[in-house]
């Protein structure tokens, strides 16, 4: 069955992307002079908000120009000074958080040096009424303060250890320059915002380019090969593939599909050194608690019984979906929300999937027929989401791969097609009745995932309803300890894990297709919200 479902899967795939290539592309190959070497190109997706001004967009693309308090190393993704503080430090409890400045930083086209007063400026601008950044609700309890010159101190309403990352892959703080705004103005940032990185800001073209010029000398020592980086947002996956192989761009994001298409023709696809995502089909609803309240109640349902979930995830053939999802690079996810790069990872858990959730149709049914099912079940079909979100066009599809596995069991289902936002206002409103995928990224430290999707300390409406876990949550939002936190958080997992409360699907890295002629390589950690950072590491050749 293996087979034939990735084969079917992959062969559709091939036949629509054909004619893709029959049509669009082919006519738009000949459109478009070549650029010269000098100008590397990428071509995106078009953002949901093209702006210079970051706070007032969802964060998926922060200007290269700009730069956040914290960076990440290319190759491992773990937290590093590359950006612009230099050293950080927090109090014992973690509600204090102090960063001092690299002493050399300074802003771009002669607005001086990088200062505490910088940082507090945009800070302020950053929660204001107009901020829309995902995750930036909670700097609106935070105080910022200049210690002095270079040193800027956070104090938190609540102990935070994982607050590095608001200033990392969640880039929810970029440092504009108050030197400039006091003389121009937000109309100064409108047109052309000092940033302190690497790139200069050179102009947009608004929904369609924003062009970059590299500096020469830059105080970080970031040297790029290129004179100058141009994004082009370019909506049909099939353009970006014919501005690759017309050599009209160095490097584009494409969907999976195609970028195998683009790998026989003889291009390379890069993938980020860690993994950018999560990927899980979650059950909905308090199933795991005896006493949840009517409009939580899940317990009528199927999967309230952990011999019926034990028996969904022993009947998925993990490999074969995944490989007909994404294709190679991916690795199997033993529980959502742990990842290697953060506390709490366990190496046992891991070592135990493939006994405990490992393809076993067989004893799938055995456990079935041991819960009864369905005949003691008030509602024995599985409702599933076919649905789709931007960056994840595969959800649909992982959805039907999981219903045909499901039906091999003899697991009754319901296919059930609504759009995210809908699935999302059931799941706020805690009227979700679903099996739902849902992603994490960019990947959350593992203390926030967990707590985020599967307790009820910081998205409620997630809850599994689980008394145990719901204790440890709580817990660990006062443990401060590190060692004990780590115990903590292999408790939590150990628990999900066992009780197998969810249908864990993949880490996924971010991926790139670049111009086999024209770039060498590219590392980057896959940690921000779009997948890809340090366009100053691409090689070309």
């Amino acid at each position: 069955m293996k087979s034939r479902i990735a084969d079917v899967t992959r062969g559709a795939s091939k036949v629509f992307t054909a004619a893709l290539l029959a049509g669009t592309i082919l006519s738009t190959v000949n459109a478009q002079p070549a650029m010269a070497q000098s100008t590397v190109v990428v071509a995106v997706s078009p953002l949901g908000a093209d702006s210079n001004l970051y706070w007032t967009t969802t964060g998926a693309f922060i200007l290269p120009s700009l730069q956040t308090l914290v960076g990440q190393d290319p190759e491992t993704g773990k937290y590093d000074n590359s950006q612009l503080a230099e050293s950080w430090e927090h109090n014992e409890d973690f509600s204090s958080w102090t960063f001092r400045l690299h002493p050399e930083a300074k802003f771009n086209d002669d607005w001086g040096p990088v200062t505490s007063a910088d940082v507090v400026h945009s800070f302020n601008l950053h929660i204001g009424d107009d901020a829309k950044l995902s995750g930036i609700s909670q700097f609106r309890e935070i105080s910022v303060g200049a210690v002095d010159d270079h040193t800027v101190q956070f104090d938190l309403p609540a102990p935070d250890p994982n607050f590095l990352f608001s200033h990392a892959g969640r880039g929810s703080l970029a440092i504009y320059s108050k030197a400039q705004f006091d003389a121009e103005g937000i109309e100064g940032y409108e047109a052309a915002p000092a940033g302190s990185g690497p790139f200069r800001y050179e102009g947009r073209e608004t929904g369609q380019s924003i062009t970059f010029s590299t500096i020469a000398d830059h105080w970080t020592g970031a040297s790029p090969e290129f004179d100058e980086i141009q994004f082009r947002w370019v909506s049909e996956p099939s353009t970006r593939m014919a501005m690759l192989s017309a050599g009209e761009a160095h490097a584009v994001t494409l969907p999976r599909d195609l970028q195998d298409d683009a790998a026989e023709a003889g291009e390379t696809v890069l993938a980020s050194s860690e993994g950018a995502m999560q990927t899980t089909m979650l059950f909905t609803g308090q199933f795991m608690n005896p006493e949840a309240e009517e409009n939580r109640d899940a317990r009528s349902y199927a999967w309230a019984d952990v011999r019926v979930r034990e028996a969904m995830n022993r009947a998925l053939d993990r490999d074969a979906i995944l490989e007909a999802l994404y294709g190679e690079g991916v690795r199997t996810l033993p529980v959502y929300t742990m990842d290697p790069r953060f506390p709490g990872y366990s190496e046992e858990i891991a070592a135990r999937f493939d006994e405990a959730y490992g393809y076993d149709p067989e004893r799938a049914m055995e456990l079935l027929e041991e819960a009864g099912y369905p005949d003691n079940f008030e509602n024995p079909k599985i409702p599933l989401v076919v649905t789709s979100l931007a960056g994840n066009p595969e959800f649909a599809q992982m959805a039907e791969l999981v219903q045909a596995y499901f039906d091999i069991a003899g697991i009754q289902t319901e296919m059930r097609e609504q759009d995210w936002a809908t699935g999302n206002t059931a799941i706020r409103g805690f009227s979700a009745d679903f099996v739902t995928p849902m992603r994490n990224a960019p990947v959350r430290p593992s203390a926030l995932g967990v707590q985020i999707f599967f307790t009820s300390q910081a998205s409620p409406h997630l809850d599994v309803g689980d008394p145990e876990l719901n204790k440890l949550g709580a817990d660990l939002v006062s443990e401060t300890d590190p060692e004990t936190r780590d115990a903590m958080l292999d408790q939590m997992f150990t628990r999900i894990f066992d009780s197998y409360a969810h249908l864990p699907m993949a880490t996924v890295p971010a991926s790139v297709v670049v111009n086999s002629d024209l770039v060498e390589g590219w590392t980057f950690p896959g940690t921000t919200s779009s997948g890809l950072s340090h366009f100053e590491l691409i090689d070309l050749k």
